[in-house]
């Protein structure tokens, strides 16, 4: 898939760019050697892909110095943004707070870092494939060394879709120990944008140059749903988390729709979503992933559609109850995301099946569906992501450019414009 606005908005946050740390459950025991480690010309430092490998191209260190934005993570706290966000925070420096580094580096313990370990070399390799001492000396030697072999050792098994999802999401969405809060984008972050398959791609061949080959059988659609799914638990996790009780009488404001309090007037004119239940300045949960989801739920007729349906209502009307209210309706929600995730596990996708999707998400957007920025950019990704399986994107670049052009502020954000530009890609 080719999104050039997307890749172009995706490098402009900058901030926004952060690391996924594999969730390993002894990982806290494991010595992070540095990227360094990798950086031969006979391991992953060639200037050109090799063939030695099946996928492995063996000039993925080049390709991460040079083209990968995680490999600027760190750096970018220097710059002159980051260091007015922290100003404003009071929280010192950001390359040395802890709430910047535990997204812009690969922040483990001093005890665990080994000789050529470098904080300010981002995130950088065991950010994601796990700390390294272990499997290092012989991740390379199969069949003689199994990959399960390896993979008890901690290198973390990225080409399962469950954990590389844990593994991403952990920052680009969020969890226990990482969290983009209300005052952290107060102060100046860029909200977080993320879908997983959209960005993954992106990230794969940032530069122009692939970090890994692909599978002919990775099927962009099923990584899809998964992200949706998975984005969905985690957000249901931050408002557990975060909401009124957790940490106090107020809740933290970064769990709730940005638009709920921040909102362009056009906005209101358009007629709003089907799930804008309350009156003005009653509060929404941030549920784009959710709102998505339920219409790739609807489109397919599954099962858990009406009860999915129920409790992202349910969810969005406890947002301005009280606590009970609330533990119920994410109880009801999750018990929902479950049975979603058991009906979309293995499916095959058929063009029937995507062209469904599509449509969906077109109708959904004329009906006021996607209410706000968030939600219409995960509605444009997953347009995009059916028509590329359908194979319809590549005549239809400069209209996904103007779709995506309309969404790059969200201050300039138009549901009109959104619709028109979400009706002419879907049409034949």
């Amino acid at each position: 898939m080719s999104f050039k606005t997307i890749h172009l908005k995706w490098a402009a946050l900058g901030l926004a760019v952060v690391s996924a740390i594999g969730a390993v459950a002894d990982e806290a025991k494991r010595r992070h050697e540095g990227v360094a480690t990798c950086a031969s010309s006979l391991c992953h430092g060639s200037s050109q892909p090799l063939k030695a490998y099946e996928s492995v191209l063996q000039n993925e260190y080049t390709t991460w110095s040079q083209f990968d934005l995680h490999s600027n993570a760190y750096k970018v706290l220097f710059n002159k943004q980051s260091q007015e966000i922290a100003r404003r925070m009071g929280i010192g420096p950001a390359h040395e707070a802890p709430a910047c580094l535990v997204c812009h580096s690969d922040a483990i313990p001093a005890a665990q870092r080994g000789v050529k370990f470098q904080l300010d070399d981002g995130v950088g390799c065991e950010s994601c494939h796990g700390g390294s001492e272990k499997w290092l000396s012989t991740h390379y030697q199969v069949p003689k060394i199994s990959r399960s072999e390896n993979l008890a050792r901690g290198l973390v098994a990225l080409e399962n879709p469950d954990t590389l999802a844990v593994t991403c999401l952990a920052c680009h969405v969020g969890d226990k120990d990482r969290y983009a809060n209300h005052r952290m984008m107060a102060a100046g972050h860029p909200r977080i944008v993320f879908e997983l398959d959209t960005y993954l791609e992106l990230w794969r061949t940032s530069g122009g140059r692939e970090h890994y080959r692909k599978s002919a059988q990775t099927a962009h659609a099923a990584l899809w749903a998964k992200g949706l799914i998975e984005s969905s638990r985690r957000q249901l996790d931050l408002i557990d988390r975060h909401g009124a009780g957790r940490l106090g009488p107020i809740p933290d404001f970064g769990i709730y729709a940005c638009h709920s309090c921040h909102r362009d007037l056009r906005l209101s004119a358009f007629g709003g979503s089907s799930y804008s239940l309350g009156g003005p300045g009653d509060l929404r949960w941030q549920d784009a992933h959710l709102l998505v989801l339920q219409q790739v739920s609807q489109a397919l007729r599954l099962e858990s559609s009406r009860p999915l349906h129920r409790a992202i209502i349910g969810l969005q009307r406890s947002a301005n109850g009280d606590m009970a209210s609330l533990k119920k309706a994410l109880a009801t929600t999750r018990d929902a995301l479950l049975v979603t995730e058991r009906e979309l596990k293995g499916r095959s996708w058929s063009a029937a099946e995507m062209n469904a999707v599509v449509q969906a998400l077109i109708d959904a957007s004329r009906r006021g569906g996607f209410p706000d920025p968030a939600a219409a950019e995960q509605a444009a990704m997953g347009l995009v992501v059916m028509l590329a399986g359908l194979q319809l994107d590549r005549g239809k670049r400069a209209e996904i450019d103007r779709l995506f052009d309309d969404l790059r502020d969200d201050n300039a954000f138009d549901q009109r414009r959104f619709v028109k530009w979400m009706s002419v890609l879907g049409a034949r």
